[in-house]
């Protein structure tokens, strides 16, 4: 079964490099994983309940997410040295 990306309004502008300056490698990688995460979101573990990191391989960011139904909600695109509190409070 494939699932459905939604993305929030944050992780839109960090996935189109508003919040960073990618090398194109990075931005294909991250496609890469986007298309892993339609077909298989339960690959990766739960870094806290109900939320799901995937880390780009080679780059330090990883992709945060939750899994609803047939719906992958995408909530940010960080690098591992940003802090994870800055994100939205309500998942």
């Amino acid at each position: 079964m494939a699932y459905r990306l939604k993305f929030s309004a944050r992780a839109l502008r960090e996935k189109s490099g508003t919040n960073y300056r990618a090398p194109a490698s990075v931005l294909n990688l991250l496609e890469l994983q986007l298309k892993q995460l339609e077909q298989a979101p339960l690959l990766y573990s739960e870094i806290i309940p109900n939320v799901r990191r995937a880390l780009l391989p080679r780059f330090p960011y990883g992709l945060f997410y939750v899994v609803r139904s047939n719906f992958v909600h995408i909530f940010a695109v960080l690098h591992d040295a940003r802090n994870p509190g800055c994100w939205p409070k309500k998942l």
